[in-house]
């Protein structure tokens, strides 16, 4: 069998469908499982997704801007910004674990760029090298500046896989591949399979959080 490149859209702590997830995909330890960032907030239990998260050894996770707004939560960066109900339900939930579980998720990168593709959490400006990418934008990015998707002038060949977009939902284009289907508002938990590109998708069990 060959072996498989997993990656995971926006979890949200929605740990019950990601394990409704791994099992219809049939995850082995041979797999390469990596998990788009947004593993965390919104859903029914962060310390559980990432409990799961850390017992898969053969899973690599990539910050996602809830994953960064908990660092800064963390490292006191946001001094002055209110603090959503789900940061402070997550910040709580992790109780005295939350600086060990910071410590890890500090260790994240803001991408992974793969032989068979680049992982990236929202998206990157095209033509500018990956290397000098605003790391604001690899966690946050939508549009450009004439408010158009930031992939429709990507014209690179090597894919590229991200999440981010609820509203937007599955993307499938022949460079890029968006993953957040909108688990946590209702909707579905997606992963594409690599080589062949395969989507595989579980329905939410419920709608968690109200869309915003």
């Amino acid at each position: 069998m060959t072996a498989r490149t997993i990656i995971f859209g926006d979890i949200h702590a929605c740990y019950q469908e990601w394990q409704d997830l791994l099992e219809k995909l049939k995850v082995t330890a041979e797999d390469r499982l990596i998990s788009v960032g947004d593993l965390v907030c919104k859903g029914p239990s962060t310390l559980r997704t990432l409990e799961i998260a850390k017992e898969m050894k053969n899973l690599r996770c990539i910050l996602g801007n809830h994953e960064v707004h908990l660092l800064n939560l963390w490292k006191k960066r946001d001094i002055g910004r209110p603090v959503k109900d789900y940061q402070k339900e997550a910040i709580k939930e992790l109780g005295d674990d939350f600086n060990l579980y910071m410590q890890w998720i500090e260790t994240w990168p803001y991408y992974l760029d793969l032989e068979e593709c680049l992982v990236v959490h929202a998206g990157i400006i095209p033509g500018i090298p990956l290397k000098k990418q605003d790391p604001k934008n690899l966690v946050t990015l939508r549009t450009l500046s004439d408010n158009q998707p930031w992939y429709i002038p990507y014209k690179d060949q090597k894919l590229i896989v991200h999440g981010h977009w609820a509203a937007q939902g599955l993307v499938v284009r022949k460079n890029v591949i968006g993953l957040d289907s909108g688990c946590v508002y209702g909707k579905e938990l997606s992963a594409v399979v690599l080589p062949e590109r395969k989507i595989v998708s579980v329905p939410a069990r419920k709608a968690y959080c109200p869309i915003s």
